[in-house]
């Protein structure tokens, strides 16, 4: 049997011949999993749908994760989020006390939201797909400068009601509209505590878990110590998506460093590794590049490898590749030259 690990996303379709047709696809051209994003839109109008969409994948031979795509906005992924108009009340509150600046993220202390996501976990499991995919789990940050003239002000979430009786709980003060150290560690200890209560929920209900954080260790994106979140004991699979396209960055170097970090977490917290390589947004005549990563992150030690996402993103103009099909041609050249390592 081989060790090595190779799949790519989903969400083109829910339309079942052509599912069919792309779940066959990805297995000759190396895949042996999938991930399928499970979106709002698809747990209020797809549900039965997607117990299909795994069916139809698993009879192709492939491993089945479902990814919460865009849920709450807190979650990677572009796709529309009715959470927070639905339940206002869940909504992330900004530092800012000017007034008040409305955006479409979800508190991660809301209890009707984590109320949500163990629905969301019990879908899944009744889809039979084999795990859930935890991606990019965020709070908002941001950067603003026009209200203040050319002084920035960093604007972070969530100080609402909730986070901050849960700060004051853990720190003995209220909590301080300055980006801190101690604002810092309570949104990273947010986050950790929020992909906990999922991991164990859904470990409960049979399913691996697997987790894919941001390629940085700045403090603005939530997590800046992945070690707590490879602690976790009930996750499976440790990731990350170095992205070099998209953060302009020399793939050698950022895929190889990302790459070796994961492995030695994984390594030391028992995890499996796994590493995201850019299929959206590729340039023109850039598309060897994917061969390079794929390369580097598996001589970083990385036998779990998936791309984002099927067919150089081909169904999105947003996202797309300028040339989807090549795109597509060099990562099944990358997934057959490994598949049976």
């Amino acid at each position: 049997m081989p060790c090595m690990k190779l799949g790519t996303s989903y969400f083109g379709s829910r339309i079942l011949r052509h599912v069919r047709e792309d779940m066959k696809k990805m297995a000759d051209d190396g895949c042996n999993f999938v991930v399928h994003a499970m979106s709002e839109h698809d747990v209020a109008y797809h549900a039965g749908t997607m117990v299909d969409v795994v069916k139809a994948s698993r009879e192709a031979g492939l491993e089945v994760f479902l990814d919460p795509w865009g849920i709450g906005r807190v979650f990677g992924g572009e796709s529309f989020s009715q959470f927070v108009s639905t339940y206002p009340q869940c909504r992330q509150r900004l530092s800012f006390p000017e007034g008040e600046i409305t955006i479409s993220k979800v508190c991660l202390n809301s209890k009707t939201f984590k109320d949500f996501m163990l629905a969301w976990i019990e879908l899944a499991a009744k889809t039979g797909a084999e795990g859930v995919f935890w991606d990019e789990p965020h709070l908002f940050f941001g950067e603003f400068s026009p209200l203040f003239g050319d002084k920035k002000r960093d604007v972070w979430g969530c100080t609402c009601k909730t986070c901050e009786g849960l700060f004051k709980e853990t720190h003995g003060y209220e909590m301080p509209m300055d980006f801190t150290d101690e604002v810092k560690a309570f949104r990273q200890m947010t986050i950790v505590h929020f992909l906990e209560f999922l991991a164990n929920a859904a470990a409960k209900k049979g399913l691996k878990n697997a987790v894919c954080l941001f390629p940085t260790t700045d403090p603005r994106y939530g997590i800046y110590e992945w070690e707590k979140v490879a602690m976790i004991a009930s996750m499976d699979i440790f990731g990350s998506d170095p992205y070099w396209y998209g953060y302009k960055q020399d793939v050698v170097e950022f895929v190889g460093s990302v790459s070796r970090d994961v492995v030695a977490l994984s390594r030391k917290y028992n995890k499996e590794p796994q590493i995201w390589i850019q299929g959206y947004r590729v340039p023109e005549n850039r598309e060897a590049e994917i061969l390079t990563a794929v390369d580097v992150a598996y001589h970083a030690g990385i036998r779990n490898i998936a791309t984002w996402s099927f067919e150089g993103t081909d169904c999105m103009t947003y996202v797309r590749s300028e040339r989807p099909d090549v795109v597509w041609q060099h990562v099944r050249s990358a997934y057959l030259k490994y598949r049976n390592t």
